[in-house]
């Protein structure tokens, strides 16, 4: 195990990019999405020197378009930029399973020194909602089996104390509780626009990513120590996301 006493992780989440702009949901500049996600490799490869970057999903905002391959082949050679490692997971908005990991394998655990993110595809459920199956309960015991650092769930939908967002894991409460017995150190979720505030409920830290496609259109630095999440430091990447506020 490292004796680095720190590790950097940034976060991004729901880049939502598309050909043309949401005017369904008009808040969502995805239409700006290369141009954003190039300003935020080149904002993390020059300013935060990150040790690991991770991208909670729903890269493109409408997966059965014509285009749905191009745009995640799109995102996919820009992520490639980057410095360091990045661990992108799938969204509710990204291609089927199938698809989406040609561009994007699957990686089932990432390590950052002594911080293990352990990455997981939970399936949808109606209500933009997610279940963690019983497989994968048990892939996070595996996932801690040997290993004597930080670990840290890492999902699309809010993996959170029942009752605290509007959308979340089903089984919330027997997930949370698997945490707590493979000794994790809480989860990293994406999908809820707003984001969710670093918080930490009986000894557990859970934080949720806002979207990168909507103001402010940040990320998080994450400064992780020993005993957990240090800090939770918001980025914007350059004049681009100006250049959304006045578009």
């Amino acid at each position: 195990m490292t004796n680095m006493t720190e590790v950097t992780i940034a976060l991004i989440s729901d880049l939502h990019y598309s050909a043309s702009r949401n005017l369904t949901c008009p808040s969502r500049r995805g239409e700006y999405m290369p141009a954003l996600l190039a300003g935020t490799v080149k904002y993390l490869n020059r300013n935060i020197h990150p040790d690991l970057v991770l991208c909670g999903g729903d890269l493109i905002n409408e997966p059965s378009a014509k285009d749905a391959d191009l745009l995640t082949g799109i995102q996919a050679g820009i992520l490639g930029l980057l410095d360091m490692p990045c661990l992108v997971i799938r969204g509710n908005h990204d291609l089927p399973q199938d698809r989406f990991t040609r561009h994007f394998p699957f990686c089932p655990t990432a390590d950052a020194g002594f911080v293990r993110i352990v990455a997981f595809d939970d399936p949808e459920l109606p209500g933009f909602n997610s279940f963690r199956t019983p497989e994968d309960l048990d892939r996070m015991t595996l996932a801690a089996e040997n290993w004597d650092g930080i670990l840290f769930s890492f999902q699309h939908t809010p993996l959170l104390p029942p009752g605290q967002c509007m959308y979340g894991v089903e089984n919330a409460s027997a997930t949370i509780a698997r945490l707590r017995e493979s000794n994790y150190r809480g989860a990293l979720s994406g999908h809820y626009h707003a984001g969710k505030a670093l918080m930490e409920c009986d000894g557990l830290q859970f934080f949720v990513q806002s979207a990168l496609c909507e103001p402010p259109f940040s990320g998080t630095v994450l400064r992780i120590g020993r005993k957990g999440i240090i800090s939770a430091e918001p980025f914007v990447a350059g004049d681009v996301s100006r250049l959304i506020h006045f578009t």
